[in-house]
């Protein structure tokens, strides 16, 4: 009975194969890919862990100058954007400060105008002729002035 039963393993599929022959380096280079110098074009060794490692490395750090180069780029932009507007606010602040000088000028000279005018208005017949002359001279210096305004 031993000697008509069959084994239930499976059997290789493959005709002829032998673990001597599956490498291309024993198989008498029958492909060619492995020892000829002139197909290895497109072959090469695998990238390494290091090598891959140091590759991603090198993106992240040309990543990393890209942006720092970008936000230089928007800081040096924004910087020029504040002095554009710091020194227009300085025009608009001197010329608040050149308007606010003439119109203190201007009150100046209506007080001035008012204090001629008080003094040209002044009756002399009554004071003392040191303070008639006084005055007198005043009145001539208001008149030589409005004169000269004119």
């Amino acid at each position: 009975m031993a000697a008509s039963k069959t084994s239930n393993k499976k059997q290789k599929k493959t005709d002829n194969s032998t673990p001597a022959m599956s490498t291309p380096a024993c198989n008498g280079n029958e492909s060619g890919t492995a020892t000829d110098p002139e197909n290895t074009e497109g072959e090469e060794r695998p990238m390494g862990r290091n090598k891959a490692k140091q590759q991603m490395r090198e993106r992240l750090d040309q990543s990393r100058k890209e942006s720092l180069d970008y936000l230089l780029d928007k800081k040096k932009e924004a910087n020029t954007e504040k002095e554009r507007k710091k020194e227009e606010r300085y025009k608009i602040a001197f010329a608040l400060d050149q308007q606010r000088i003439g119109l203190e000028k201007d009150k100046f000279e209506v007080k001035r105008m008012i204090e001629e005018d008080r003094l040209m208005r002044i009756d002399t017949s009554e004071m003392s002729l040191e303070e008639k002359d006084s005055y007198e001279n005043v009145k001539k210096k208001i008149l030589s002035r409005w004169s000269a305004q004119a």
